[in-house]
């Protein structure tokens, strides 16, 4: 095609429309910003030409390019351009294809109920001018747009229509994707067998038509059917795949749901980071290029991902995100799961009486939603009807002329049509009234399934609330005791105190008196250090009770590079004793509204481990950084690090761990219990990163309004 242009060089229609092709051809190919060039040159030439056929073919293929890349609202306007230049040009056999692409933008954006329109005006024009190709193509994104509204009796309707007609294609590519299309309607029905054996056949198909769109959908459902199927090796393999081939192609819309089902299926497996990770990679690329059902997808996962961490906290964000999408699109199968997921959520916190009221609106609006797609059903059913009755009438017209030009010889013939006519019409009335009844005494059946639902919830509800009283009592007789504790512990400790500082009063007299000999001194050094250690102890065990015990913190603004950096200053006597250096490395604008005294204690606490852990001659790094909303310290050693079978226990309280340190200083085992406890009262996190033999890294995240 590129020879055939540069072979061309005049400015005239046949150049236009050379380059309206090559533009198919590079979008198609993923060069979307080269198709893009292509296109407005084409639309140049044409304009210039007075030619707004050639300008309305450019506006749609650059429409197209836009929908690859995921830009929905400039494809529509393109769309709609190329429309307006077919209706100029009276072009109207393309205003069916204009309708459909810019139904299937629609669509894309979750405006369910615009695309339908689109396609319905598609369909009044192929009315006039038939075209079963265009025909199959409007009923099967009918058919995609009702499943996306949750109506699968309608979408399975309209796709064997579709494939009725495209099976007597020669090119198999329509068939094969309505093939696609029925398998994600097994899919969405939880018969996963049966999608599985369609996606299959889908991908042969687009592997021998070396079509990498469709093989990268292929892909993308047949991981989502394993996931289904709890084959969840297989299911990434499948999505790993998908993802490389949207990558290829540039479908960044494919690629958000292939991040999206790898986030469902690590998930399932118990791999939660790699879950989040690819969770927040697809939501990333869903408000990148505006698409809400792609979003929402994501979100929900990582809500049901954070309830399953016992995360409650972080479950809310995105749920609310997914309740302000489904409010904004109208598209009630998406709240039907934000009432669904709010009822999860408020268990997982405890709130049994709120997460009752969540699943009441989430059976309320499952009960409509079920209503409304039944009554939609029946609707078609008398749209049939009254399209069968229309052209009954029309026959009937047909008939009545012929007999009054036959009226002598054909009055037996007339009888019998009239007969047949009024059977199948009385048949058409009764089946018509027999599915009207079905679905009512469907509906019937499901308020009573909801109706013992309901009682079974409420003796459930009942059984909560004694066990609620009961934890209540265990909870108030627990309280006493561990205020009986914390006292004892303040008793204990005092009453310790003052005999060590007894006891390392003598010792410096002793020290202080006769010359002693080295023995002498040795002793007197190991009662000190004894000593020492002892109020060290005395003093963490105090700490961690007066911490558990306050409540109020005293904010204050603080620069944390400053306060870093004065900090670090105490610490230069212990670094020359074990010849270590500290290197600091402060973000000019870390300023955070916190408690200073907390925060002191956090960071002497990491930086004296450090100190004790770290072999002559080594380093400890000190790096402040600041974002918008919080602020990020970063302290790593080069010591010995912390073992694999350590890291689940290391803020526990009295831990002692595999490593030792290097100078024969003590450890109480409360270091870090203290410092997460801080942390967490400051409304910040703090995470470990080791490697055994390789240091350790302590990540301390500070809101900067606590």
């Amino acid at each position: 095609m590129q020879q055939a242009l540069q072979a061309h060089s005049t400015t005239d229609t046949t150049r236009a429309t050379i380059l309206i092709a090559l533009t198919r051809q590079l979008y198609r190919a993923g060069h979307h910003d080269e198709a893009l060039t292509y296109a407005a040159e084409a639309r140049v030439i044409s304009r210039a030409l007075q030619y707004p056929k050639g300008e309305g073919n450019a506006w749609v293929a650059s429409g197209h390019a836009y929908l690859r890349m995921g830009d929905y609202d400039s494809a529509l306007a393109h769309f709609h351009k190329g429309h307006a230049a077919f209706t100029a040009a009276h072009e109207l056999g393309r205003l069916a294809d204009t309708y459909l692409y810019i139904g299937q933008a629609y669509d894309y954006q979750a405006r369910y109920k615009e695309a339908l329109e689109q396609y319905r005006a598609a369909l009044n024009v192929l009315e006039e001018r038939p075209n079963k190709d265009m025909q199959v193509r409007v009923l099967n994104s009918i058919g995609i747009t009702y499943f996306n509204r949750g109506s699968y009796e309608l979408a399975l309707e309209h796709y064997l229509q579709a494939m009725k007609i495209s099976a007597t294609f020669p090119d198999k590519l329509y068939y094969a994707t309505i093939v696609n299309n029925i398998g994600v309607v097994k899919m969405a029905t939880t018969q996963y067998d049966e999608a599985l054996r369609y996606f299959r056949l889908y991908r042969a198909a687009a592997r021998e038509m070396k079509h990498p769109q469709s093989e990268a959908v292929a892909l993308l459902n047949i991981g989502e059917a394993c996931i289904g199927m709890k084959l969840y090796k297989e299911a990434n393999q499948h999505l790993d795949s998908a993802l490389t081939r949207y990558g290829q192609i540039g479908d960044k819309r494919g690629m958000s749901f292939a991040e999206a089902n790898l986030g469902d299926s690590y998930r399932n497996m118990g791999w939660f980071l790699n879950a989040e990770t690819y969770y927040n990679e697809s939501i990333g690329i869903a408000r990148e290029i505006h698409s809400d059902e792609a979003l929402v997808k994501s979100l929900l996962g990582l809500t049901d991902l954070y309830i399953r961490m016992q995360q409650p906290r972080r479950a809310v964000a995105p749920l609310t995100e997914v309740r302000a999408a489904a409010e904004r699109s109208g598209a009630m199968p998406w709240m039907e799961k934000v009432y669904l997921y709010s009822s999860r959520l408020d268990s997982a916190r405890g709130d049994y009486r709120s997460a009752y009221q969540w699943f009441k609106k989430y059976s309320h609006l499952n009960d409509s939603l079920f209503n409304e797609r039944k009554s939609q059903q029946v609707a078609q059913m008398q749209e049939l009807y009254a399209s069968e009755k229309k052209d009954k009438e029309i026959t009937l017209l047909s008939e009545a002329k012929k007999m009054e030009e036959l009226k002598l010889s054909s009055n037996r013939t007339l009888l019998i049509i009239s007969i047949i006519f009024f059977v199948l019409l009385t048949g058409l009335i009764l089946y018509w009234g027999y599915i009207k009844s079905r679905y009512a005494r469907e509906v019937s059946e499901q308020h009573e399934r909801i109706s013992e639902a309901y009682e079974e919830l409420k003796v459930l509800m009942d059984r909560v609330e004694e066990q609620n009283k009961m934890l209540a009592t265990k909870n108030e007789a627990l309280e006493e005791l561990h205020r009986e504790k914390d006292g004892l512990i303040s008793v204990v400790a005092h009453d310790l105190r003052s005999p060590l500082n007894r006891i390392a009063g003598l010792a410096m007299l002793v020290e202080l008196g006769q010359p002693l000999d080295t023995d002498g001194k040795e002793l007197v050094t190991m009662m000190q250090k004894v000593c020492a250690e002892g109020n060290g102890l005395i003093r963490d065990l105090l700490d961690i009770n007066q911490f558990a015990q306050q409540e109020a913190l005293t904010l204050a603004p603080l620069h944390l590079g400053q306060f870093v950096g004065a900090l670090a200053a105490h610490y230069a006597g212990a670094l020359e004793k074990k010849q270590l250096t500290m290197v600091i490395h402060n973000d000019s604008d870390s300023v955070v509204q916190t408690d200073s005294h907390c925060l002191n204690r956090i960071l002497d606490n990491i930086l004296t481990n450090a100190i004790k852990f770290s072999p002559p001659g080594k380093r400890i790094f000190v790096h402040t950084e600041s974002q918008p909303a919080a602020v990020t310290i970063r302290i790593r050693d080069e010591g010995p690090g912390f073992h694999p079978e350590d890291l689940s226990r290391v803020f526990r309280k009295f831990t002692r761990l595999s490593a030792r340190p290097t100078g024969g200083e003590s450890s109480t085992g409360l270091g870090l219990s203290i410092v997460k406890s801080l942390v967490e009262k400051l409304s910040g996190s703090v995470k470990l990163e080791s490697v055994w033999g390789h240091g350790a890294t302590f990540i301390i995240t500070l809101p900067r309004n606590t």
